[in-house]
């Protein structure tokens, strides 16, 4: 296993340079001038702004050629340096260090809602296939996936804030285990919750057809006894591929979530450096977001030999 981690670590490295190099060169070519707009945003005058504009892109290293940018920035965030928001005036570090573990509970709790409701809804979808339950579980969860995340929140707004009273309207954030963080996760998990029930169900259905389950109905096994025993371990490798994936896009949907409730997370940040074409900010949202995903990567790999002995890491 330190092998394979030590091999998966040596390609990360590569393809981390490359998500960089796209993304400075993006940065680099855009037709906006995150200088001019900084000036603008804070109402100087169009005669000095010239000046100051060479004067701060000069500070910046923004007048060097493309090359000397991009080494200097990998040079600098080898050494642990992720530069300075030119907006904020901010470290992009310090930045990121007080943001992410925010969006990091929300995601994980709603990995864990969506895994804690999603299989198990898999799962009797599968043993009740064809029957109406099946048809409520898959139609009721595709309806979530469907609505779009500004249709959904404002329904759950009405759901905890009118009609069960139990919290006012959202707003910042308040700790994990807080009433205002319910609709967040809520809002991350449900989308995901169709994936994983759909994938759940269908792994479930492919397990049950095989000859070693019909044997355990033979020798007069419960439905629940075989489904506990046989058809879990067997059946969630495809799940956990999918976990995978879902994880992977909660990345990008704390970037709304964070925006409606004004929650002061990754995605918030993320946001407005995009909004404010913060280029140093967005190269450091890109890189931690492709490291998330990488890592989120070799967790399901790692996972997949605990479920199925027949797995080998090489």
């Amino acid at each position: 296993m330190l092998k394979y981690l030590i091999g998966r670590v040596g390609t990360a490295v590569p393809t981390l340079l490359a998500v960089l190099l796209i993304t400075f060169t993006l940065t680099y070519l855009s037709p906006f001038d995150p200088v001019r707009l900084l000036l603008l945003s804070n109402e100087i005058s169009n005669l000095s702004s010239e000046e100051m504009i060479a004067r701060i892109r000069h500070q910046y290293g923004l007048d060097r050629p493309f090359g000397v940018q991009f080494i200097d920035y990998i040079w600098k965030l080898a050494q642990g340096d992720w530069g300075i928001s030119i907006v904020g005036q901010r470290d992009i570090w310090t930045m990121i260090a007080h943001t992410l573990p925010i969006s990091a509970q929300l995601g994980l709790a709603a990995a864990a809602l969506t895994t804690v409701l999603g299989i198990p809804l898999g799962i009797v979808a599968a043993l009740k296939q064809n029957n109406w339950l099946d048809y409520l579980i898959v139609s009721g969860t595709l309806v979530l996936y469907t609505l779009p995340v500004y249709v959904l929140a404002p329904l759950l707004l009405i759901l905890f804030v009118l009609v069960l009273d139990v919290m006012n309207v959202p707003r910042g954030w308040h700790g994990l285990f807080s009433w205002q963080s319910i609709i967040p996760v809520c809002l991350l998990a449900f989308g995901p919750l169709a994936i994983i029930v759909r994938q759940t169900r269908q792994s479930v259905l492919e397990v049950l057809s095989q000859d070693y389950i019909r044997t355990a109905k033979a020798k007069g096994l419960s439905t629940v006894a075989i489904a506990w025993r046989h058809v879990m371990r067997n059946a969630m490798i495809p799940v956990v591929t999918a976990l995978g994936l879902v994880t992977e896009g909660l990345i990008a949907s704390t970037v709304f979530i964070d925006t409606i409730f004004a929650i002061p997370g990754f995605g918030s940040i993320a946001a407005t450096a995009i909004g404010q074409l913060d280029y140093p900010v967005i190269l450091g949202v890109t890189l931690v977001s492709s490291i998330l995903v990488i890592t989120t990567n070799i967790l399901v790999d790692l996972v997949y030999p605990m479920l199925d002995p027949r797995v080998t890491l090489e």
